[in-house]
């Protein structure tokens, strides 16, 4: 019944007590896509079988239930999961600030699976707090499996085959925006190690879901609030970048050039959203705009990119510590030395410099500068790192526990600067040291685990111990793959 050595998804049919309540106004549903509500007072019944043959013993294996979040959940529950004929408890799903395109697991043994195929499972959300829209079966559109309710059974290892089949592939979309600009960087960086024949087709996939064939944009924003044809934020650019190296006379980039010279002119000599220098700008606004200075080949450009970075670095950097944030008008910082702060700030210098120095600006002055920063800020991260080689939340307090995504990050960035000559060879030693320890937080199918949420819940969602499962973690983990040079898996 179970091929146990490859992971294998069961598609769950819905039936149940469950009714659509009133979409939530002025929210919108990606293009495509099909919802259903999970609220107070209604259940949802997944069952398997008319798919599955009935399950008489257990499964010599873990099993894992799976529901993906359709619309931005400002809010935390729990949705329970009951077998469907015995109502025994098989446990929760720990949902809390969940976004769009987002899975939640819950992992069952054995026995629990096989009783979870026989009976089905009821999904019941705990309270009357704000109801929870889910992804339901998508027509059997197998592409999109990963985002359909449905148990996991099965997978080996090493996992890193079922990582690039699950990233090479619509499993890995994400929001648009910095998110899905992370994902989009990492299929990129692993066109010569997989191959454009297989990475271009997904990178397709993902842009087709946001961008129309004219090049108006169509998407919703991290609220799900419509935003077609408009840039909302600077962490909104980060895609530009792929797109400028696959398509560098796209009518969105002379568009993304327009929303940056208005931030310009309204931030006061930075690209900004109000009155906020954030370290994700390094990422989401200097390394885009070095691609597309590159590509352009403009002077004024590549020297804006530059001076992008050094803006966030006087504002942000302080010693052997590196601020998320600050705020010019109250003078105040947040979020001291957090993981994803220092993979924003280190890999998108590092990609800032490396488009540049390939470029007709490989000698421009200000290469030097940034060139030490790299080098300063590249010993700085490796004074925190942790016995296993990588990274925790936030990295002066290991109480906060190991953090996957901002650890693929730095370490990306240290492999990137290592194999171009910048960086050292010990850097790239602790590179392939932080690579062997994030692999083992792949589930079976290749969706990394241990990653932070994003940080709309605050610092307290940051410091408390909660990870979910990010296919935005994935890009980084594939910018490192690639930056170490990890050949195709067989």
């Amino acid at each position: 019944m179970f091929n146990y050595e490859t992971p294998v998804y069961y598609s769950a049919n819905l039936t149940g007590t469950h009714a659509a309540g009133a979409w939530p106004e002025g929210k919108r549903l990606p293009r495509g896509w099909s919802v259903v509500e999970l609220s107070a007072g209604s259940e949802l019944y997944l069952e398997w079988k008319r798919q599955v043959t009935i399950v008489n013993s257990p499964c010599p294996g873990e099993g894992r239930l799976r529901i993906t979040a359709a619309l931005d959940y400002r809010s935390a529950c729990k949705v329970d999961v009951l077998l469907g004929v015995s109502g025994e408890k098989l446990g929760s799903l720990d949902i809390r600030y969940a976004y769009t395109f987002q899975p939640f697991e819950l992992i069952l043994d054995g026995e629990r699976t096989a009783a979870a195929f026989r009976e089905g499972v009821v999904l019941r959300m705990e309270g009357d707090g704000q109801p929870l829209w889910i992804f339901d079966e998508l027509q059997g559109d197998d592409t999109r499996r990963l985002f359909v309710p449905h148990l996991l059974v099965g997978g080996g290892e090493p996992r890193t085959g079922a990582f690039v089949n699950s990233f090479a592939s619509l499993s890995s979309l994400q929001p648009f925006g910095w998110l899905e600009g992370c994902v989009l960087d990492g299929l990129y960086a692993l066109r010569p190690s997989v191959g454009a024949d297989r990475i271009d087709p997904a990178i397709g996939m993902h842009l087709r879901q946001y961008v129309s064939e004219d090049g108006s944009l169509r998407y919703e924003d991290l609220h799900g609030q419509p935003a077609d044809d408009k840039l909302t934020t600077i962490e909104a650019t980060l895609p530009l970048a792929v797109i400028a190296k696959l398509h560098p006379d796209h009518p969105l980039i002379s568009r993304t050039l327009s929303f940056w010279e208005a931030r310009l002119q309204v931030g006061g000599g930075a690209i900004v959203d109000g009155d906020t220098i954030t370290a994700e700008g390094v990422y989401t606004v200097a390394y885009p705009m070095a691609v597309v200075a590159a590509k352009l080949e403009r002077a004024a450009l590549a020297e804006r990119a530059i001076g992008e970075v050094m803006i966030r670095r006087d504002a942000l950097a302080r010693g052997t510590h590196l601020f998320l944030r600050y705020n010019r008008k109250t003078g105040a910082y947040v979020f001291r030395n957090w993981s994803r702060a220092y993979a924003w700030y280190m890999l998108g210098m590092t990609r800032t410099w490396h488009e540049l120095k390939s470029s007709a600006f490989g000698q421009l002055p200000a290469m030097n500068e940034l060139e030490r920063e790299i080098r300063r800020i590249a010993d700085v991260a490796l004074q925190w790192v942790q016995p296993e080689g990588v990274w925790t939340s936030f990295l002066d307090d290991s109480d906060t526990g190991i953090e996957t995504s901002g650890s693929a990050g730095i370490a990306a960035a240290l492999a990137l600067g290592a194999r171009e000559g910048l960086l050292e060879r010990r850097h790239y030693e602790a590179a392939e040291k932080a690579l062997a320890e994030i692999q083992s937080y792949l589930t079976p199918d290749g969706i990394l685990s241990g990653v932070t949420q994003h940080n709309a819940g605050g610092i307290e969602l940051q410091t408390c111990g909660y990870r979910v499962l990010s296919q935005m973690g994935m890009g980084l983990l594939a910018q490192l793959y690639a930056s170490l040079d990890v050949r195709k898996p067989e």
